[in-house]
């Protein structure tokens, strides 16, 4: 058994599955099936707290000083610009608390999302607990009681890259959780974990939507049964057919959930296939393109609600949605939303014909600041290339460590090169491909010709920095 490992998932759950988020959680479900006008009161009230905080912000404070004594919403609206993720990458300092980097109370979260464009995102404590209880509500949503156990499919390191033998897992048992490899899954693996599925008893998957349909794919095909209760699917887009096949292998319901590294948005779904805005979590729009609220499809923009030292106010998404106006048989009371369109990504495979996951592959760039946009194509079996728009004090240096980082973190079996190209077009449906399948169909070893598949920002980055030693190892015990 690994000790450190036992050690940090301890900590972890420690820290996540403490009292005061329990009782934060119970605080949510109350709510639940309360009138909207309840919802409303309780979001005016978080969002007048976040415009307090926000007169610490520079990009922020001339509109937050002018917020005392209004309808927050109202005036929310009415006068913050809407920002994205340039503005925030080439305006960092006027984001910041004062204008300053944060110390060692904050988590620094450095992602690259799914657009190969990395971001850094500032995270108290306070905000990461908090957070905690929303999942922990959606957990019970897909039947998960306390004691249960899950399976984790969704990215962490829990053996070496290169290990070749079992176990291609991590018992956490602290947690009650069996974590998987998800970069150890393949149509050999994939009979292993059915096994240890059932032997750790598991009753509820966590994972990528792609990382459950091959599994589930995997198991059909050697006829190997898996019984689950429920499976949550996040950080990626959920197709169809993908939960078409994960829930006739498993015979287990798919719960999706949305969210993102900047934690502005949160929405989940319910035993009805009704994807839920938590108005608590943030303040969620859907606007056209010129910034207008429509019912019709738009781009989602969100405002955090529960990170008043780092607030992201109006911050647009490149996904779109639309709302449903149509009550749900669940009976909760949320805001509700149509299916959401994220950027495209098609299936990449390594040397051996392996499926590599594309969420994975965004390991590679986090950080790294002195990329301004990359995409990762696969130009034929055994060739990847990295196509890289470079920032101003872009150097060789920087791409050696996507190199090294695709190497170290997501495949080992992987021969990829860096090209830099004054910019990446989007495809004639406006939409940008960050990972691109470029080389004939049907020639990945061992594979059939790849599917696109769409995915959105990971719900978790899969790096965390801290300022101070203690920081660090809190970032350890979070992520």
């Amino acid at each position: 058994m690994d000790i450190s490992l036992t050690l940090k998932y301890a900590g972890r759950h420690a820290l996540k599955r403490n009292a005061l988020v329990t009782r934060w959680c119970e605080d949510l479900v109350s709510r639940e099936c309360a009138d909207p006008a309840v919802h409303q009161l309780r979001q005016a009230e978080l969002l007048a707290q976040v415009l307090r905080a926000a007169g610490r912000i520079p990009a922020y404070a001339p509109y937050a000083a002018r917020a005392s004594g209004r309808d927050p919403l109202a005036y929310l609206i009415d006068n913050f610009p809407i920002i994205d993720k340039t503005a925030l990458r080439e305006r960092r300092q006027e984001f910041l608390p004062d204008g300053r980097l944060p110390g060692s109370r904050f988590n620094i979260a450095a992602t690259s999302g799914s657009t190969g464009t990395p971001l850094d995102v500032y995270r108290t404590l306070g905000s990461m607990l908090r957070e905690e209880a929303f999942h922990l509500q959606h957990w019970r949503w897909a039947g998960w009681r306390r004691g249960e156990r899950q399976a984790v499919l969704r990215g962490d390191t829990v053996i070496p890259i290169d290990q070749r033998q079992p176990p291609y897992w991590f018992r956490d048992t602290a947690g009650g959780q069996l974590v998987l490899s998800t970069r150890h899954l393949n149509e050999e693996t994939a009979v292993l974990f059915a096994r240890e599925l059932d032997h750790f008893g598991v009753t509820q998957l966590r994972a990528y939507p792609s990382a459950a349909y091959l599994l589930a794919t995997y198991c059909e095909r050697a006829g190997v049964p898996v019984r689950l209760k429920s499976v949550i699917t996040g950080s990626e887009m959920l197709y169809d057919f993908q939960r078409a096949r994960i829930e006739s292998v498993f015979r287990a319901k798919v719960f999706d959930f949305y969210s993102m590294a900047e934690r502005v948005a949160y929405a989940s779904e319910c035993q009805h296939g009704r994807m839920h805005v938590n108005p608590e979590y943030g303040l969620v729009e859907i606007v056209d393109e010129d910034g207008r609220h429509t019912d019709g499809d738009g781009t989602i923009v969100g405002t955090s609600l529960l990170n008043r030292s780092f607030p992201l106010i109006r911050y647009r998404m490149n996904d779109t949605a639309r709302w449903s106006r149509e009550p749900c048989p669940c009976g909760r009371r949320y805001p509700v939303i149509d299916r959401i369109s994220g950027r495209l990504a098609d299936q990449l495979y390594d040397l051996d014909g392996r499926a590599v996951n594309c969420t994975l592959i965004g390991f590679a760039f986090d950080g790294m600041r002195n990329i301004r946009k990359a995409q990762v194509a696969q130009v034929a079996a055994d060739r990847w290339i990295i196509r890289v728009v470079p920032a101003v004090n872009y150097t060789a240096l920087d791409g050696q460590r996507v190199l090294a980082k695709l190497a170290a973190e997501v495949s080992p079996r992987v021969a990829a090169s860096i090209e830099l190209v004054d910019d990446i077009a989007p495809l004639p449906s406006g939409k940008y491909k960050w990972v691109s399948q470029e080389s004939s169909p049907g020639k990945a070893a061992g594979s059939s010709s790849p599917a696109a598949l769409e995915a959105r920002e990971p719900e978790e980055p899969s790096t965390a920095r801290g300022r101070s030693r203690a920081s660090a190892l809190l970032a350890s015990l979070l992520c």
